[in-house]
């Protein structure tokens, strides 16, 4: 939007006293010509140091050192003031003794756990190497049993004068078949789980072996043999079946020790995760009490000049809100199991002070965390903020040129670049919206340059080489349309335009015109279309 410029105002003002002294308005002109015009945007500014940061308490106590003064330079890290620490020293210990505790309870936790995998393995290892060995001689009897019977009934249905043969043949088979071996049997079966053998049947076998005479009473002996041999026969197929349900019951149990270890390699697991959990929590808080020892000395955020911040705003934020988020310290002693409060290890809010503090900064001035003590600014570069009203900000670009006219220094030639547009505008006295411009600006400060000094600012939004360029008082708004009048003959006729940029003083414009052209400039509101001008 351009504006009317003063010296417009003040021509019209004279162009009508003119006309009311001798009714004829006078008129200036000018020609057009081509010529480079400069397009401006201006706003009010203020200077401010290209960073700022403050140093905060990190926690409440008292100054016990300051190491610097207000106009130091200082570099990022150096130390500016150092805080009492009484109280951290304390608080380190109890870390400690958390921290210790913690791992004494690890080593605790790490051997309650009751594992019965060797004990169930020993009890297998035992029964493997006992049972089948008896079921092993126990078949070896029973099959020596039966060979020994066939052999004798083969004997007896051959002839009866092998009746010593037969004898001698029943007389070793009945020693070989141990009584106690087949009470050994009948507990081994038990202990296994699997259905007894029948012992009996077996006893009365050998039994019968005993008592069968030898002589003429061949069927009665054939008779008896042939039952031994079937019992003899039905002890071997027992005795089969023992063995496959003692390989099933065995394999049970393998499978029954497997994954009671693999249950308490589980728990140990669980129990060893739980134990690294506390210990890391505990090291955690003897951590931040550690760090709370180092921030002792309050050092400089950033390189530039050192200003002591005279009035305290109060703390910030006290706790663990000073140790950079570490969390919740008092809700550790849950995950140690009852290892005391860990909360007290944290800094209370406002320890060693409360409230705001008034006055300078001193040693013995009690701080509380998160208060404001010392400030520093990067002088080494200046940045201009600017105030931009709504109808000229949509001009306003990064990169563009400004110039500063520095209020209290005039002599001064400041100059920057746009480097930052507000998106979101303030409020002006009038209502309207100001946007907020931040501008860089060139080359190394003068050291006359102050924080806060406002300054005039023209922003080079448009610089063009026109063609066609009219002085902007030759320039009239009318019916909406920028016009002006060339004088031809005489005689005033409108010429629409367009107006491609407009400086201070020139303006280049788009129309039906002419370089050389004569336009007016001093009377343009008091004339029409078609009116004869003055000679």
């Amino acid at each position: 939007m351009r504006r009317v410029a003063p010296a417009v105002v003040l021509a019209a003002a004279l162009v009508l006293a003119a006309c009311q002294a001798d009714e004829q308005p006078v008129v200036e002109t000018a020609e057009v010509v081509r010529a480079e015009v400069v397009q401006t945007v201006a706003a009010s500014a203020r200077l401010a140091p290209r960073a700022m940061a403050t140093a905060v308490a990190p926690f409440g106590a008292e100054v016990e050192d300051i190491l610097v003064a207000d106009g130091d330079v200082v570099s990022a890290g150096d130390p500016l003031l150092r805080l009492a620490g009484d109280p951290i020293e304390g608080r380190i210990a109890r870390a400690e003794e958390a921290l210790a505790a913690a791992e004494e309870l690890g080593d605790l936790a790490a051997g309650a756990g009751v594992d019965l995998a060797p004990t169930l393995g020993a009890f297998r290892s035992q029964l493997d190497t006992t049972l089948p060995g008896l079921i092993g001689t126990l078949e070896q009897q029973a099959q020596a049993t039966s060979s020994a019977l066939g052999a004798a009934i083969a004997g007896v249905t051959d002839t009866a004068a092998a009746g010593d043969e037969l004898a001698d043949a029943l007389a070793a088979a009945v020693e070989d078949v141990d009584p106690d071996d087949l009470a050994d049997l009948a507990d081994a079966a038990e202990l296994a789980g699997v259905d007894g053998v029948d012992v009996d049947a077996l006893l009365a076998a050998q039994e019968a072996l005993a008592a069968a005479p030898v002589g003429p009473d061949v069927d009665g002996v054939l008779g008896n043999l042939i039952e031994a041999q079937q019992a003899a026969d039905a002890a071997q197929r027992q005795l089969a079946g023992t063995r496959a349900q003692f390989a099933e019951a065995s394999r049970q149990l393998a499978a029954a020790e497997q994954d009671l270890s693999a249950s308490t390699d589980a728990t140990e697991a669980a129990q060893r995760a739980a134990v690294e959990a506390q210990v890391a929590q505990a090291e955690q808080a003897l951590q931040a009490a550690e760090a709370q020892l180092e921030e002792r000395t309050v050092v400089a955020p950033i390189g530039g000049t050192v200003e002591f911040i005279r009035d305290g705003g109060g703390g910030a934020g006290g706790g663990l809100d000073a140790l950079g988020g570490l969390g919740d310290l008092g809700g550790l002693a849950d995950g140690l199991g009852g290892l005391g409060d860990l909360g007290d290890l944290a800094p209370p809010a406002n320890a060693g002070g409360g409230g705001a503090r008034a006055g300078a900064l001193e040693v013995g001035t009690a701080v509380s965390a998160g208060e404001p003590l010392v400030r520093v600014y990067d002088l080494g570069r200046f940045t201009a903020e600017l105030e931009v009203d709504e109808l000229d900000v949509v001009e306003v670009a990064l990169g563009q040129e400004v110039t500063l006219a520095i209020d209290a220094l005039p002599a001064l030639d400041v100059r920057g670049t746009v480097e930052r547009v507000a998106l979101a505008p303030t409020r002006d006295a009038t209502g309207g919206s100001l946007y907020a411009v931040g501008v860089a600006l060139d080359g190394a400060p003068d050291p006359e340059l102050r924080i806060g000094l406002t300054a005039a600012a023209e922003i080079e939004v448009r610089r063009l080489d026109g063609d066609l360029v009219v002085p902007t008082s030759a320039l009239l708004r009318r019916g909406g349309q920028e016009v002006v009048y060339r004088v031809e003959d005489g005689v005033a006729r409108e010429v629409p335009v367009t107006v491609a940029a407009i400086g201070d003083i020139d303006a280049a414009v788009e129309g039906d015109l002419e370089v050389g052209d004569e336009v007016v400039t001093l009377g343009v509101e008091l004339i029409e279309d078609g009116d004869e001008l003055p000679g």
